[in-house]
């Protein structure tokens, strides 16, 4: 049993699975944080863009309002 024990500690071939697995983690990390930092930008300038659109004034006829 302590030579199965020994040879389990000394193998090195699951070593690179780590490796992957953190390079992964912290690729999958990065891509969040950017989708964070983008969905903030464009909520901001979908927010400035409803504000500017409510506070122009459609004009529904030819006419204007000061020779009536």
């Amino acid at each position: 049993m302590l030579n199965v024990l020994r040879h389990f500690a000394l193998e090195e071939d699951g070593a690179v699975t780590v490796d992957w697995v953190i390079l992964c983690a912290g690729v999958i990390s990065l891509a969040l944080a950017a989708v964070g930092v983008i969905t903030d930008g464009v909520d901001d300038v979908s927010g400035e863009t409803e504000q500017k659109l409510k506070s122009n004034l459609i004009s529904t006829s030819f006419t204007s309002d000061d020779n009536v």
